[in-house]
């Protein structure tokens, strides 16, 4: 293989590692290029040791049954593997402010819907306004956000699995051409037409794997 095609197949080689580099299967906060919130809802986005939409639905089906907002709060922790809302209980078993103890809770990984049942638990003890309604439609909101975020991260995976694909395909096109003896490394840097595709089909390949990585950013934007 003369110096030409050694060349170009390094270079080859090079691209396939950007590629795989800016839309690897790994983690997705070392994605270059991808913020890192998108790189969170690759992993739907929350803590998934932290039950907080079990707990909102089973504290809705306790205030439901009519009983009082500690006591219902406590039952809903008690069958939880994790207790989401520790700070919360303990105000709650003491007479505190639940509310405060819930957005203390929501500081945690994971437990940023708290707030929203703190908003809920604050404006019924200050109006009277039933708690149990409310905590179902926040329960509800959570459950439609988690499958939003799960269809998100799909559709993301979707693009990083194209782009690895567009990153690979120059390479397995240089080796295929080899073995049907085409000789496509010396058309591409001997001839004009060679490096007129060469120039163009490169150029192409950036833009598209900059366009899908504009698809991803814009993903994490609109949701």
């Amino acid at each position: 293989m003369d110096r030409h095609a050694l060349v170009l197949m390094a270079a080859g080689l090079a691209w396939l590692a950007i590629g795989i580099r800016w839309f690897g299967s790994g983690d997705a906060s070392g994605t270059i290029g991808v913020p890192a919130q998108v790189s969170g809802w690759m992993r739907i986005g929350r803590n998934p040791g932290l039950p907080v939409r079990e707990l909102l639905s089973a504290l809705a089906a306790e205030l439901s049954a009519g009983q009082p907002t500690g006591a219902a709060l406590e039952r809903a922790c008690a069958d939880l593997a994790i207790d989401p809302c520790p700070t919360a209980r303990a105000a709650a078993q003491l007479g505190g402010d639940v509310a405060a103890g819930l957005r203390a809770d929501a500081s945690a990984p994971g437990g940023a819907d708290l707030a929203g049942l703190a908003a809920c638990w604050e404006v019924a003890q200050r109006s009277g306004a039933g708690l149990a309604v409310a905590v179902s439609r926040l329960a509800e909101s959570v459950r439609a956000t988690e499958h939003a975020r799960a269809q998100l991260a799909g559709e993301v995976a979707a693009a990083r699995a194209t782009a690895r694909l567009l990153a690979v395909l120059p390479v397995l096109g240089l080796v295929l051409g080899h073995w049907l003896g085409a000789d496509p490394v010396s058309f591409l840097t001997g001839s004009v037409p060679g490096r007129i595709c060469l120039i163009g089909g490169l150029t192409l390949q950036v833009v598209g794997m900059l366009w899908l990585r504009v698809i991803i950013a814009r993903a994490g934007a609109v949701a």
